[in-house]
């Protein structure tokens, strides 16, 4: 009897697990398994899904540089003129050009008055006195290092669309129009003589067009960052004649601030390198060399589109993913019962991980939970 007793209390015990586990186990139903096959999702929506369009507009800095190697400058009370120095001895009637920053001009004849032709040695801790500034003066640029400087602020408008793949990976394309003014060029060495170059405008704009190409490497919580590359082509204003522009790039940094899995706030600092090469038309084919170093911070939106529609229930408000019976067709389908512009939680689909009782808005400590 005792035996039996034993085998009736274990085999009741094993069915109680049993009967516990199957209740678990219909605890943690999920309503999607095993009824996959008859919820609509639009296969058009999951590939248009993989593609993100932003939006971009900042501030940047603009760096301009040349060097003047390999001609004579020349400069009188009112022209500033730079010709190849294989011309030398240099004639009495000098003929150079100007405007050899955006658009070169074969100018009028300067006297050669060779006053500032050998004292480079005076000159090599030279003293900024404004009242010099103006004299005759004739330079080789092969005895030392000349040439101009200028500072830009640029404001960029920017649109581009890149696709995602490997969750990671981003390949795509873009426009930025980049409307900039800078300031006279300063030069880079005799300040004490050579006065400023004005190339005759100050505000000017471009338009670049780049293929994009990023790698999203990082994510924490709501927090994404990525490393992109934008490799492209710029057009110059209508201001810019005779040039020769190669491709630029620049390298940025994406901060995106995930507010839904379709709604993104990005800051974008960017470095931006592009140059532009100036030829003279004379008959040496003499070339300047002009470099453009732009540092942009960016800021913007990331709109990435939703691979199921919004719930036609209008008191659907679940923040998760759900399946629903639509209220006129009777199809099961997948949908979101938020705007993609809703600030949420992409981990869990919730609003807010903090607890409305800890926020600081809630200082009367109201409705806690």
């Amino acid at each position: 009897m005792r035996i039996t007793s034993k085998l009736f209390f274990i085999a009741f015990l094993m069915q109680s697990i049993t009967a516990v586990g199957q209740g678990r186990q219909k605890q943690a139903y999920n309503p999607y398994s095993g009824q996959m096959e008859d919820i609509y999702r639009s296969p058009l929506r999951a590939f248009l899904n993989q593609f993100s369009f932003n939006i971009m507009t900042g501030y940047g800095r603009t760096k301009y540089s040349h060097d003047l190697a390999g001609v004579f400058f020349v400069q009188d009370q009112t022209r500033q003129l730079i010709l190849n120095n294989a011309t030398d001895p240099l004639p009495e009637q000098i003929m150079g050009y100007s405007n050899w920053f955006n658009a070169p001009i074969l100018g009028d004849s300067i006297q050669n008055r060779n006053i500032f032709d050998v004292p480079f040695v005076a000159l090599n801790n030279p003293v900024n006195n404004p009242a010099l500034q103006g004299q005759n003066v004739i330079l080789n640029t092969d005895t030392t290092n000349f040439g101009f400087e200028s500072r830009g602020r640029s404001i960029p408008v920017q649109l581009s669309l890149y696709y995602t793949f490997m969750e990671k990976f981003r390949i795509g394309g873009g426009l930025m129009l980049e409307r900039q003014k800078f300031n006279t060029f300063e030069p880079t060495a005799f300040g004490d003589r050579v006065r400023n170059f004005d190339p005759g405008f100050n505000k000017t704009s471009y338009l670049k067009y780049f293929v994009l190409l990023g790698y999203k490497f990082y994510d924490f919580w709501d927090y994404s960052f990525a490393a992109e590359m934008n490799i492209g082509k710029a057009r110059y204003g209508g201001r810019f004649s005779g040039i020769q522009t190669g491709l630029y790039t620049s390298f940025n940094l994406s901060i995106e601030k995930n507010l839904s899995e379709y709604f993104r706030v990005v800051l974008k600092p960017t470095l931006d390198l592009r140059n532009h090469e100036l030829n003279l038309g004379d008959e040496q084919g003499t070339v300047i060399n002009h470099k453009n170093r732009t540092f942009f911070m960016q800021f913007g939106i990331s709109i990435t589109y939703p691979e199921i529609p919004r719930s036609p229930v209008k008191s659907d408000k679940v923040q998760l993913k759900h399946v629903i019976m639509h209220p006129r067709t009777g199809q099961r389908m997948e949908v979101r019962g938020q705007p993609i512009w809703k600030r949420q939680n992409p981990k869990i689909g919730e609003n807010d991980r903090k607890l409305w009782r800890y926020k600081n808005r809630n200082k009367k400590k109201i409705n806690p939970y």
